[in-house]
């Protein structure tokens, strides 16, 4: 790393971009579960792209790689699927709760990297996952308990979200990434405004004037997320920065309480503790924790 790991600057920067994308989960939450999640998606990338696109050209030349924009392409498709359901579930079910169980990526992490990078499953790895699956069970009974505001397809969409999440942060660990945050955060939007853009019209619903604000607020919003994420990681090693993921949570609470006046129950909390427990005890060293589809932010600068 080319910053000392007692250099402030990327833990406030990591913590800045998860208040930003928690801020972006909230106003994708506002749109409501009658748009469409397909333009969702689309209009969220294509914000994205637009205001990565000017970082991109300031930071440049980038060095992109036929093999390296395969290895991105494969991913992006990995990622979209994984932001579809998790938009699928954020809009139909309470903030806090959805957070919670996106947080079981790195137990399905546990099972994808052995065929996938030839990881042996350690014992460590299977109580987490048994302790993970507690949490889970936790948040359910709890929702089931307090009026059931959790459904059964935004619950699977969520935990797919999840396992499709952790199948990207496995096959980023898998391909070399040569490029710099920018170079990443806007291939990624490019491309999955590319792929998605010959379907998105069949599905097309008419935007108003307040729904396009809140698209461009998404892009925005994310785009500074991904590359405030992506600057802190190429200046500190992830042990240090991961946990700082979690803090969402607090994000999440806020942001559900004041703007959709959801309030988690106690056994959401349990939950919680059970799953970001199961978390840190599946961590490998040198795997990043992080249990959302924030792949940009994992990219680590090598040295010279």
């Amino acid at each position: 790393m080319s910053t000392s790991q007692s250099t402030p600057g990327p833990v406030l920067a990591v913590t800045a971009a998860i208040a930003l994308l928690s801020l972006m989960d909230a106003t994708i939450k506002s749109l409501g579960p009658a748009v469409p999640i397909l333009q969702i998606v689309f209009l969220r990338y294509l914000f994205g792209a637009a205001f990565a696109l000017p970082v991109y050209l300031a930071t440049g030349p980038h060095r992109l790689t036929r093999q390296g924009l395969r290895d991105n392409l494969l991913r992006t498709v990995v990622m979209l699927v994984a932001a579809g359901l998790f938009f699928y579930s954020i809009t139909r079910m309470p903030l806090v709760e959805v957070v919670t169980l996106a947080f079981t990526a790195p137990i399905f992490m546990v099972f994808l990297a052995k065929p996938i990078l030839g990881e042996p499953i350690e014992l460590r790895a299977l109580a987490a996952v048994a302790l993970g699956l507690v949490g889970v069970v936790a948040v359910v009974w709890g929702d089931a308990g307090g009026g059931g505001s959790l459904t059964v397809g935004g619950t699977a969409a969520i935990l797919g979200s999840a396992a499709v999440y952790a199948l990207g942060v496995v096959l980023l660990r898998k391909h070399a990434i040569d490029a710099k945050p920018p170079a990443l955060v806007f291939m990624q939007q490019v491309m999955g405004v590319a792929l998605m853009a010959p379907f998105v019209w069949l599905f097309w619903q008419d935007v108003s004037t307040a729904d396009w604000l809140r698209y461009v607020a998404i892009g925005l919003l994310a785009t500074g997320g991904s590359l405030l994420m992506a600057w802190g990681f190429g200046r500190a090693s992830a042990a240090r920065l991961a946990p700082i993921e979690y803090t969402n949570l607090i994000w999440a609470t806020l942001f559900a309480y004041v703007w959709f006046k959801e309030t988690p129950g106690t056994m959401t909390w349990i939950g919680a503790v059970a799953i970001i427990g199961a978390c840190l005890l599946a961590s490998r060293p040198g795997w990043p924790i992080f249990p959302r589809r924030r792949w940009p932010a994992l990219w680590r600068r090598r040295a010279p």
